[in-house]
């Protein structure tokens, strides 16, 4: 079956080209032999094939709350300098344009804190203080329903209507997964075309 899903996951990146299609569901499909090594995942994958950009940020999706890690599959030990002041408002630019999609439906933003506690029991000259702060202030002052960064390891506590903005991968996704087992959508955001699947992966 391999030829077959490969063929038409291409297939609908043409149709969207062709102004065809605004969706894309992603298949099952192995995404160990079809990336290759060339991406690190099927959001990373889409984003090139669709405009070449590294705009894109994944949401895992729930009725009664969703996550979006800032750095996707990458070592932890990476994610630090990952984190910068262009990333994330264009993180945020992209979850205020998918809450827009969704109706009758008032959503806030949690930031969370890239540190232990968002630093609150640590030296000043870190990117809680440098960089989330500030931005959660701007965002804040243009009506933005937005907060942080706060703690993560009671972030979670009362997630209803959220979406959760994490600093990686497993910041999110491990309470998202335990809270809301397998009941998500994987969304990709950030681009002219909407592309879903299973959240705990298309294989």
């Amino acid at each position: 079956n391999f030829k077959y899903l490969n063929d038409i996951t291409l297939k609908g990146i043409s149709l969207f080209e062709e102004k065809k299609i605004k969706f894309i569901i992603n298949m099952p499909l192995c995404k160990k032999k079809f990336l290759k090594n060339r991406h690190s995942g099927f959001t990373e994958f889409f984003s090139e094939k669709l405009d070449n950009k590294n705009n894109e940020n994944m949401i895992l999706f729930n009725k009664n709350f969703s996550v979006c890690p800032i750095t996707t599959h990458i070592k932890i030990s990476e994610v630090e300098n990952k984190i910068n002041k262009k990333k994330l408002m264009k993180s945020i630019d992209n979850i205020i344009q998918f809450i827009s999609l969704i109706k009758n439906k008032k959503i806030n933003i949690i930031l969370l804190g890239l540190n232990p506690h968002a630093s609150k029991d640590m030296e000043v000259n870190n990117k809680d203080y440098s960089i989330i702060s500030p931005i959660v202030k701007k965002y804040k002052k243009i009506g933005v329903k937005i907060k942080g960064p706060v703690s993560a390891d009671t972030a979670f506590i009362d997630c209803k209507n959220k979406i959760f903005i994490g600093m990686y991968h497993d910041q999110v996704l491990i309470p998202f997964k335990t809270l809301n087992k397998f009941d998500g959508i994987n969304i990709t955001i950030g681009k002219k075309i909407i592309r879903l699947s299973p959240d705990h992966g298309v294989a």
